[in-house]
């Protein structure tokens, strides 16, 4: 059986310094969806080796991103597009993203990068980019 990126429940903490998370769909605003566990790699060669190298995933920088369309009153569109959100450092731009997938659920604390409205043809809709880097180990449910 073939796995649909629309059976994947990606959604975001909206309200990521209130007391609970505030989780809102991606999916009403973004259309596409593209992730890479980005591994760290060590290469060692040695000696024994004969000239041949063995590698060690030692890291991971989880990375999502997402595309799709300005879609005015969307909360997720409205929270990253917020002043506070698009023109900030730090803080600002970490929140959680939460992956459904099906028995899986993953939450990781992330990063906000890579915000653009690119705009487009002008009868199409403005299109939007988020990318999405982890920050620390993920709680995989």
């Amino acid at each position: 059986m073939i796995e649909l990126n629309n059976q994947i429940n990606a959604e975001l903490d909206v309200m990521p310094k209130g007391a609970l998370p505030k989780w809102e769909s991606l999916g009403k605003a973004f259309k596409s969806i593209s992730q890479s566990l980005g591994e760290n790699v060590y290469n060692a060669s040695y000696l024994s080796d004969g000239g041949f190298s063995s590698s060690e995933v030692t890291g991971l920088n989880f990375t999502v991103t997402f595309r799709g369309d300005y879609v005015a009153g969307d909360p997720v569109i409205e929270y990253i597009f917020s002043r506070e959100v698009l023109y900030g450092l730090g803080d600002a731009r970490k929140t959680k993203l939460r992956i459904s997938k099906g028995e899986k659920t993953v939450v990781w604390n992330v990063t906000m990068t890579k915000i653009q409205e690119a705009g487009g043809d002008a009868n199409e809709p403005n299109s939007v980019t988020l990318e999405l880097k982890g920050a620390g180990k993920p709680d995989v449910l």
